[in-house]
């Protein structure tokens, strides 16, 4: 089994800037936590998490509040999760009883004063990630919000961090070994883990890179109105002709059976209209709008007669594009289409397989920006095999393979991709 941890620690406390001791008693976030806490969940928004386990502490429920914020998932609060018990001088300053706290820290051992050892917490510990092993599935990615202390016995019993070493190297930084609200990442792999990155604030943080091979299937949405008037259209919209139903249907059969994970589209009609029609063959999943999947804004062209601006069209299409009329440069079209799959990449796991439907002139841009094979090339490879460049209805294949792309299959139309499946 592999399970995927991100450990964030609470935000700032009042106790914490009180300087007093915080384990089983309690105080709120302060206006600084808050502010963190929402940061933190900024880092994590592109992270996808399928569990979220959470201290019983009001501090660390109050934290994960903010980082569930817009997801679907509830926090399971897990009572092993909770801060060490320091015993009677929960809530003193930490200037006070000095000797006795520096012995009671050194030693990790807070039974002299009816708090808990380090044993004790290691107990907790081993109980508590025993109960996640347990109830998580192979591929799982799970957040836990929790405490300080708890979490460097962890780092010190688990994954064999030397925390003095941490602290020294942290201290010459002017840095908290474990910052509140920070993020720590680290894996479980038939039963070891390993630690991926140290306690960091949430503005040094950076997300991983997606090392996993997601399977992307690109359709055409069918023909349209404005396809059939030879018109310009790129965020305006037409409604599907008969034909272009048709070629959505036939590509709904030519992709059944396929056993997609996700299916992401464009939110103009013509291509939602065209996913609703295979959604009808993959009945266990929702189709997804995804607004980074809409066509290319080409501006005052909207709507124009294509064959009244030829030459114009084609150069722009090429190096021009649209900024100057009111629509998307090529450079923010390409990085809408990164920012768009990079996202899709992060929400899915290793192995999974998605459906992309969007549009034409989005194709010719992925086909540029992920394959360097620009427009003239990508029609003139289709004419010398006999076939068109960006078929409405047509299917294309490519796959991201750890830190690349790589393209599997161009667009053909649903007739030749389902006779190839069969062969």
């Amino acid at each position: 089994m592999t399970i995927q941890f991100w450990y964030v620690r609470h935000g700032e406390t009042l106790f914490n800037r009180k300087g007093r001791i915080q384990g089983v008693c309690d105080s709120p976030l302060t206006d600084t936590g808050i502010e963190q806490a929402k940061k933190t969940a900024e880092a994590l928004e592109d992270q996808p998490f399928d569990r979220i386990f959470v201290s019983s502490s009001g501090r660390a429920k109050e934290t994960a509040a903010y980082l569930l914020h817009g997801r679907k998932q509830e926090m399971e609060v897990l009572d092993d999760l909770h801060e060490m018990d320091f015993g009677r001088v929960e809530g003193s300053r930490f200037t006070s009883h000095m000797d006795q706290l520096r012995t009671c820290f050194a030693m990790g051992d807070f039974t002299s004063l009816g708090g808990e050892s380090e044993d004790q917490i290691q107990k907790r510990i081993d109980h508590a990630f025993g109960t996640i092993q347990r109830t998580c599935r192979d591929g799982d990615r799970v957040l836990i919000v929790g405490h300080g202390m708890y979490e460097r016995i962890f780092m010190h019993h688990i994954l064999g961090v030397d925390m003095k070493k941490l602290e020294d190297e942290r201290a010459k930084e002017r840095r908290n070994d474990i910052p509140t609200a920070s993020i720590m990442t680290f894996s479980y792999d038939q039963g070891r883990y390993q630690l991926l990155t140290l306690p960091i604030e949430s503005e040094r943080y950076h997300p991983q890179q997606h090392d996993k091979t997601v399977h992307f299937y690109f359709m055409r949405h069918g023909e349209c109105l404005f396809n059939v008037w030879s018109r310009m259209q790129g965020v305006s919209d037409s409604p599907l002709t008969e034909k272009g139903k048709h070629e959505a249907v036939v590509t709904t059969d030519a992709l059944a059976g396929i056993p997609f994970d996700a299916v992401y589209t464009s939110p103009l009609g013509r291509a939602w209209k065209t996913c609703e029609m295979v959604m009808t063959k993959h009945h266990e999943l929702q189709m997804k709008i995804c607004d980074g999947l809409k066509e290319v804004n080409v501006g005052d062209f909207e709507g124009v007669v294509t064959n009244d601006w030829k030459d114009e069209i084609h150069e722009r299409h090429l190096r021009k594009g649209w900024k100057d009329v009111g629509g998307e440069s090529i450079d923010e079209v390409a990085m809408r289409i990164h920012t768009t799959l990079q996202h899709i990449i992060a929400q899915s796991k290793d192995g999974d397989t998605v459906l992309l439907v969007s549009h034409g002139n989005y194709y010719c841009n992925i086909m540029r920006n992920l394959f360097h094979i620009d427009r003239d090339e990508l029609f003139e490879r289709a004419r010398e095999k006999g076939r068109q460049a960006i078929p409405n209805g047509g299917i294309a294949r490519f796959d991201w393979q750890k830190d690349h792309f790589e393209l599997i299959q161009p667009m053909m139309d649903p007739e030749e991709f389902w006779n190839q499946k069969r062969a």
